[in-house]
């Protein structure tokens, strides 16, 4: 019955607030770029660097950033703030579904550009994964129009393109080769060799032996299987950390030498001390692979998640690493690991940021400025 109600309830309250959105259109456009963002821990590496960007390139407009929350009865007085800087700013940027950028109506004149939140997509999302346990039934995701009003969307990589497409409803030409600021920060050495000495300087352990990093995907009300991989490995033989995901409630052992990493440092700053990372279907794949990091696969619910989400590539064709079956093997490769070649994985999914073969390039491809360029931001 609830659920039954659902659409016809969003399309009420989208009605509301298109009403009022209409009157905020009013207000003078000012010299301003709106950040939104669906972190809710910090703001992440891709936007500080678009804010740095933004005030390097524009530095007469202001920069606002907003955390989104879900929908919510406190989401009302929020949401307003959201609709009025959306209604009065010369720029926009998403890195996930904003719901007042995909509901309202905004001025033709006003670019939003959608970022995401991840390099590429393993997994599906959007309109891929919408009917399936894990996405939204297509009549809630048609009456909140899902991931529409965009200008253009950001990839890195040709086939990472393509299934954006699919992914937000939207044509090809749409889906730019603009990279993600991501990139620029994965890409830039003395930065990374920074981040690894404030993590080292927390965590002294890591300096010593192989740190292998454990990096699942969320599973909506599916428990991960820290505890069977923590058991699987031998704390004489290196250092394991795990990465939850922040919105997984599942018990992380604290045993065997296992490190949490929570805290001051994000996902991307991990990967300065890793010397492996362990995944299934997580995007860390694709940042690894810049870094040329090794990695191993350890898909070991691949039939449940077929079924719940489904995967966006053929998973035993294009994951860039080997596959374990079973946690102590992934334990067992990680630790045999050494060097890796990422170029013909990079050469079809990275290509827009790397060089044609897949290489890295010598100088940085500045994604955040290509993105900001992409807004076409009014000079003062």
């Amino acid at each position: 019955m609830i659920k039954a109600a659902l659409p016809h309830a969003l399309s009420v309250l989208t009605f509301g607030a298109r009403a009022i959105y209409a009157g905020m259109k009013l207000l003078p456009v000012q010299k301003k770029v709106v950040l939104i963002t669906r972190e809710p821990r910090q703001i992440s590496a891709d936007f500080k660097l678009l804010q740095e960007s933004l005030k390097r390139k524009h530095p007469g407009h202001r920069v606002i950033v907003i955390k989104h929350n879900k929908l919510s009865p406190s989401y009302i007085g929020r949401a307003l703030r959201e609709m009025y800087h959306l209604a009065t700013c010369d720029g926009c940027l998403v890195d996930g579904y904003i719901i007042p950028v995909s509901i309202l109506n905004h001025r033709k004149d006003l670019k939003i550009g959608q970022i995401w939140h991840a390099l590429g997509a393993i997994k599906k999302f959007g309109h891929l994964a919408s009917g399936r346990r894990e996405g939204l039934a297509p009549r809630v995701a048609n009456s909140i129009r899902m991931h529409e009003n965009y200008s253009f969307i950001c990839a890195s990589g040709s086939y990472t393109a393509a299934t954006y497409a699919e992914a937000f409803g939207v044509p090809p030409e749409m889906v730019q080769p603009l990279g993600m600021p991501r990139v620029d920060y994965l890409l830039d050495d003395a930065g990374s060799a920074a981040r690894r000495d404030r993590i080292l300087q927390h965590h002294p352990q890591l300096a010593h032996g192989k740190t292998v990093i454990y990096v699942p995907t969320f599973r909506r009300g599916q428990q991960v299987s820290y505890l069977e991989l923590a058991a699987a490995f031998d704390g004489d033989l290196g250092n394991l950390v795990m990465l939850p995901h922040p919105a997984d409630r599942t018990p992380v052992p604290e045993s065997n030498g296992v490190i949490i990493g929570t805290g001051d440092f994000g996902i991307l700053d991990w990967l300065s001390v890793a010397d492996v990372v362990i995944t299934d279907y997580s995007a860390i794949t694709y940042e690894a692979t810049l870094r040329d990091i090794p990695l191993v696969f350890w898909p070991y619910d691949m039939d449940y998640y077929l079924k719940a989400r489904g995967l966006a590539l053929d998973y035993f064709a294009e994951v860039p690493g080997p596959i374990a079956t079973s946690a102590a093997e992934a334990v067992s490769t990680a630790l045999a690991l050494e060097d890796t070649d990422y170029n013909e994985f990079r050469s079809r999914h990275l290509d827009f940021v790397t060089n044609p073969d897949g290489s890295l390039p010598e100088e940085n491809p500045r994604c955040a400025d290509r993105i900001v360029d992409a807004l076409q931001l009014k000079q003062v």
